[in-house]
């Protein structure tokens, strides 16, 4: 009967403590917070639009209208008599007609060496190209085979505008498409 008893006495006592803990604990409400409304807005300063005085009427007549005022002829210069020596302002001899500069960029060394390496990318791409069967692809592989192929006509056309730097990313695009079909 101990053990009855000292379940009970603890019972008590644990509901004798959340009692009393209930009794002094007591809900609030919040604090409210102050509400953030935007300021108003500023008065509007509206300026009244003044009419331009209006021009004073003037009597035109049609002729004035449709007719350009007549202009004086200019008299031409009377042409040098041979042997004479002509003094004034002359104007200074044409220069010789000459072709434009050519907007081509020059092949220097190391734009050949780029040149040659955008060729080997072309070749390389070309190569893994032929390893591949056009008929065993599905849709998405022939889309990336026909791609590869215009990217290499696209460098090809660079190269011969001399265009190196777009050739090199070109040649790059279709050597990377082609490597992927082949694998």
């Amino acid at each position: 009967m101990f053990p009855r008893a000292a379940a009970l006495v603890c019972g008590l006592a644990v509901a004798g403590l959340g009692a009393a803990g209930c009794a002094t604990a007591r809900a609030s409400a919040p604090t409210p917070l102050p509400t953030l409304n935007p300021p108003d807005a500023p008065p509007r300063v509206v300026a009244e639009y003044q009419p331009d005085p209006p021009l004073p009427a003037e009597p035109v007549s049609a002729e004035a209208v449709t007719a350009p005022p007549p202009s004086a002829p200019r008299p031409r210069p009377a042409p040098p008599r041979p042997g004479t020596v002509v003094e004034g302002p002359q104007s200074p001899p044409a220069p010789p007609a000459t072709a434009p500069p050519s907007l081509a960029m020059q092949n220097t060394g190391a734009n050949a060496k780029a040149e040659q390496s955008v060729r080997a990318l072309m070749a390389q791409a070309a190569r893994s190209l032929e390893r591949v069967v056009y008929s065993t692809l599905d849709a998405d592989g022939r889309a990336q085979y026909d791609t590869a192929r215009r990217f290499m006509q696209q460098a090809d056309e660079a190269l011969r505008a001399r265009n190196v730097a777009f050739a090199g990313r070109l040649a790059d695009k279709a050597a990377v498409l082609a490597a992927v079909l082949v694998r």
